[in-house]
C-alpha cells in the first residue's frame, strides 16, 4: 500500500510539474510585484530594486550608468546617410551609416516556417530596428541622431575564412568616437572596438545594445486553440512563440545564468550589476547578446511599448585630452547553437541552460546528435535514444515490476487485515509490516527505480524543449495514406492529435497492466492520471510527446512479458 502513495504521488507530482509548467508559460505568470510601500519609500529620482534573482546574484531597476541612458530611445530614422550589407555563408546583415545601426539581420539557415518559401528568420523586426538594435550610446544620447557621421568601407561578401571590417566615425555630445565592427565568416558574432577622444577631461557611459520584438514570427496556437482547429481538421504547424518558446531576456553575471521573461518586470527595466558577461534577447532557439569586454561593465533589459525587448550592457569610461580610450564588445546574433557559442567568449555557451537537470540533459542531447549523425532523422533519433535508456534502467524496471506483482499476490491478505483492524491503525501497520517480513516483500521496490528514473524525465524534457537540432525537424513527414502534412516539425505540435491520444491509450493500457492500488480513493486518482497527461501533451512540442509514447509502448511489453513469465 505504501508502496502505491508513493507512486500515486510521483505521478501526481509529474502531472502537477509539467501542468505548472505549461499553465505559467501559456498564461505569461507574472512573479510578485515590490510592495507599494516600499515603492512609495524610494528616494526621489531613483528606482525601486526589483526582487533578487533566483540564483542569488544582485538585479535591480537602478544600475549606475543606466541613470544616464532613456529606456526607450528615440526612434532611428534612417532620412540620410546610405545603407551597407555584409553577407556570409551563415546570414545577412544590413546597417546604415548613420551610427552603425542595424536594420536587418537574416538567419541563412533558418526559416520561420517549415515552408521553405516562407522566408528566413529575420532577428531585427520593423518595430525592433526603430529602436536601434547595436545603436551605441554615450551617455543620455544616442549616437545615431547626428547627423556626424561618415563610413569607410563598401559592402562585404564573406566566405567561411574570410573577415571584414567596416568603420563608421562620428562625433556625439563633443566626444569623438570610431566605432570598428568586425565580421568573420564562419561565426556568428561581431566584435567591436570604440575608440574615444575629447578635448576636455570627461566621464563617459558608453552604452551597447541590442533591441529584437519578439524572435518569432509566428504564434502557436494554446491547448484550447489546438482542439478547435482539431475539430475543424488541423492546419499547418506554427511552433514559434507557443506557450513552451517565449521570448524573453536573460544574462550572466558572476558566471550564474539568470532570465526574466515578465512583462510587468521587464516594462519597469530590470538591471544587472556587475560582473556582468553579457544580455540577451533570446527563446528557445535564437539570441541577440551584447556585452562589454571587463569586470566593470554593466547590463539591463526592458520592454518598450509592450512590444519590443531591449538588452544593453555598458561601461564608464574616463576621456584624457590627448589621449584615446578604447572600449570592446562582442555580439552574438543568431541560432542557440552549442557549438558556436561553446566557442565564443565572455560565457555565451550558457546561453543554451537545462535548469537544474543541466548534468543529465547536456548528455542526452549529445546522445541525440550523435544518433542523427548515423540515422539522419531526429524522430528516428529520439526512438532510438529512448530504447537505450530504457535498456539502461531495464534491471530496474524489471525489479519495479516483480516488486508489484508480489505486492499485487498480497493484496487478499492485505484486505482481511484492514477489514480485521479496521478500527485500530496502529495495528494495522504492525500486522502489515510484519506481513511484507514474512513474505520477504519491499513495499517500496516499485518505487525506488521509477524515482531513479524522474530526474532523467525531466533532463529529457529539457533537452527537447530547447534543442535547435528539432526546430523544422520532420519525423513522418505525411499521415499515412494522405498526403496531409504530420509530424513535420518535432518543436510543434502534433496538428491533428494523433500522437498525445495514443499516448494517452497507452498509459491508460499500462495502467490497466499495473496492480492497482489497494486504497480505493488512491485507484481513483490513478484512473484520472491517463486522461491529466493526454490533456497537458496537447499542445507539447511533438518530439516530447514521441518520446514519452515510445517509452509507454516499451513499458508496456516489458511488463507483458513479466507477467507472461510469472503466470
Amino acid at each position: 500500500m505504501e508502496s502505491k502513495r508513493l507512486i500515486a504521488a510521483i505521478a501526481i507530482s509529474v502531472a502537477i510539474f509539467l501542468g505548472w509548467n505549461a499553465l505559467s508559460l501559456y498564461m505569461g505568470w507574472v512573479p510578485p510585484q515590490p510592495d507599494p510601500a516600499v515603492q512609495s519609500a524610494a528616494p526621489q529620482g531613483a528606482s525601486p530594486s526589483a526582487p533578487a534573482s533566483q540564483n542569488g546574484s544582485a538585479k535591480g531597476t537602478d544600475a549606475g550608468i543606466f541613470d544616464e541612458a532613456p529606456l526607450a530611445a528615440p526612434a532611428f530614422t534612417p532620412s540620410e546617410g546610405r545603407l551597407v550589407s555584409v553577407e556570409t555563408p551563415l546570414y545577412k546583415a544590413v546597417l546604415h551609416s548613420k551610427g552603425g545601426v542595424l536594420r536587418q539581420f537574416s538567419l541563412k539557415g533558418y526559416t520561420n516556417g517549415v515552408d521553405k518559401n516562407s522566408g528566413l528568420v529575420d532577428l531585427v523586426s520593423e518595430a525592433a530596428a526603430g529602436q536601434a538594435p547595436l545603436g551605441l550610446l554615450i551617455g543620455r544620447t544616442p549616437t545615431w541622431g547626428t547627423d556626424a557621421w561618415t563610413l569607410e568601407g563598401k559592402d562585404l561578401n564573406l566566405d567561411e575564412k574570410g573577415s571584414g571590417v567596416l568603420r563608421f566615425s562620428g562625433e556625439v555630445a563633443g566626444i569623438r568616437l570610431i566605432r570598428e565592427l568586425r565580421f568573420e565568416g564562419a561565426s556568428y558574432l561581431i566584435r567591436e572596438t570604440v575608440r574615444l577622444a575629447s578635448a576636455e577631461p570627461k566621464t563617459a557611459a558608453v552604452v551597447f545594445s541590442f533591441a529584437a520584438s519578439s524572435l518569432a514570427s509566428e504564434k502557436a496556437p494554446g491547448i484550447l486553440a489546438t482542439l478547435r482547429h482539431w475539430i475543424f481538421g488541423g492546419e499547418s504547424p506554427a511552433p514559434e512563440e507557443s506557450p513552451y518558446n517565449l521570448t524573453r531576456v536573460a544574462w550572466v553575471q558572476g558566471g550564474e545564468f539568470d532570465e526574466e521573461g515578465s512583462a510587468a518586470s521587464l516594462e519597469k527595466r530590470v538591471a544587472v550589476e556587475a560582473p556582468l558577461s553579457w544580455m540577451a534577447v533570446m527563446n528557445n532557439y535564437f539570441m541577440g547578446a551584447v556585452s562589454v569586454d571587463g569586470a566593470d561593465g554593466l547590463g539591463e533589459a526592458a520592454m518598450i511599448g509592450g512590444e519590443v525587448f531591449s538588452a544593453r550592457a555598458g561601461k564608464k569610461v574616463s576621456l584624457t585630452p590627448g589621449a584615446e580610450s578604447t572600449v570592446e564588445s562582442v555580439y552574438y546574433l543568431g541560432p542557440k547553437d552549442s557549438k558556436q557559442l561553446e566557442a565564443a567568449p565572455n560565457q555565451l555557451g550558457k546561453a543554451i541552460d537545462y535548469g537544474f537537470f543541466s548534468i543529465i540533459a547536456k548528455p542526452l542531447v549529445w546522445l541525440l546528435q550523435f544518433l542523427h549523425s548515423y540515422v539522419h532523422n531526429w524522430g528516428t533519433a529520439i526512438v532510438l535514444m529512448t530504447i537505450l535508456i530504457k535498456l539502461l534502467f531495464w534491471p530496474l524496471s524489471q525489479k519495479s515490476y516483480k516488486s508489484m506483482q508480489q505486492m499485487k499476490q498480497l493484496q487478499p491478505l492485505m484486505t482481511k487485515l484492514r477489514e480485521k483492524y479496521a478500527d485500530d491503525k496502529e495495528a494495522l501497520n504492525r500486522e502489515v509490516m510484519q506481513l511484507y517480513k514474512t513474505y520477504k516483500v519491499n513495499p517500496a521496490g516499485g518505487c525506488l527505480p521509477i524515482l531513479v528514473q524522474i530526474p532523467v524525465f525531466f533532463g529529457l524534457y529539457q533537452a527537447l524543449l530547447n534543442a535547435i537540432e528539432l526546430r523544422h525537424a520532420p519525423f513522418i513527414q505525411t499521415l499515412p495514406f494522405t498526403d496531409l502534412p504530420w509530424l513535420v516539425d518535432l518543436s510543434a505540435r502534433d496538428p491533428y492529435l494523433i500522437t498525445p491520444l495514443i499516448m494517452g491509450a497507452s498509459m491508460f493500457l499500462q495502467q490497466k497492466l499495473t496492480p492497482a492500488p489497494g486504497d480505493p480513493t488512491q485507484a481513483k486518482v490513478m484512473m484520472f492520471m491517463p486522461l491529466i497527461f493526454t490533456v497537458l501533451f496537447l499542445g507539447f512540442p511533438s518530439g516530447l510527446v514521441v518520446y514519452w509514447l515510445v517509452n509507454n509502448v516499451i513499458s508496456i511489453g516489458q511488463q507483458w512479458w513479466l507477467m507472461r513469465r510469472s503466470s
